[in-house]
């Protein structure tokens, strides 16, 4: 499975009133070509990608939209990247044993992080493992990196900025207007796969070139946060 060809399915499933209309749309997207003929892939392994969106929840079983699949039309990087998350392999979400996996090795390579996967008892064919990253990558969750590694993307300080800004908006905050520091903090590196690091390095850049925008109260066992301009 692959970025561009869920992308195509769901493009034709929108305009498609039939599997077998869908089929044949989808042997029309070079999407579903191969080799240098150009050549659609035979019905048989449309249906295949199809019933594999059907399995992600992306079609019902009567190979139609559902409200998971037309949410992905509008915000589709947000939706599948989540959906790849979402996974369960051997019990373990596929999250989390990718970021404890990517936090515990020096080259991220598809065989080291199966190799380590493997460790934490997660068994996973390298080929599907090899989709999924990719597939985190072109949703860009994940860096793919020239020597064929996998890191976690980079967020500038602008996004950075962004993102604070609208989860402290949707945050409940005290009657000072405040909100724990601590909890936020967790909830945004659970949430934009952040390491403490990572986060403490945006933090400290953005109130160095933002000074007026962070409020930080420090008590002996809190900090109390209040971000101004939202």
């Amino acid at each position: 499975m692959s970025y561009q060809k869920i992308k195509a399915i769901l493009a034709h499933a929108k305009e498609s009133d039939s599997l077998q209309e869908l089929i044949k749309a989808l042997g029309k997207d070079p999407a579903f070509f191969y080799g240098k003929s150009m050549k659609p892939l035979i019905r048989r392994q449309r249906k295949q990608y199809l019933d594999k969106c059907v399995k992600l929840g992306l079609l019902d079983r009567n190979y139609q939209l559902t409200s998971l699949g037309n949410e992905a039309l509008n915000n589709f990087d947000e939706v599948l990247s989540q959906i790849i998350f979402d996974l369960e392999i051997n019990g373990k979400k596929f999250k989390d044993i990718l970021l404890k996996t990517l936090a515990n090795i020096d080259i991220p390579t598809v065989e080291r992080i199966k190799e380590k996967m493997e460790e934490y008892s997660v068994e996973i064919p390298i080929q599907q493992l090899r989709n999924y990253l990719n597939i985190l990558a072109k949703c860009g969750v994940l860096q793919k990196n020239r020597k064929y590694t996998y890191t976690l993307a980079k967020l500038n300080v602008k996004d950075f900025e962004a993102i604070l800004k609208q989860e402290f908006k949707e945050m409940e905050k005290d009657p000072t207007g405040t909100i724990w520091f601590e909890d936020f903090k967790e909830k945004i590196q659970k949430k934009y796969l952040l390491t403490a690091e990572q986060f403490d390095e945006l933090f400290s850049e953005l109130k160095r070139k933002r000074p007026g925008l962070i409020s930080l109260q420090r008590s002996r066992t809190k900090s109390w946060l209040r971000i101004r301009e939202v």
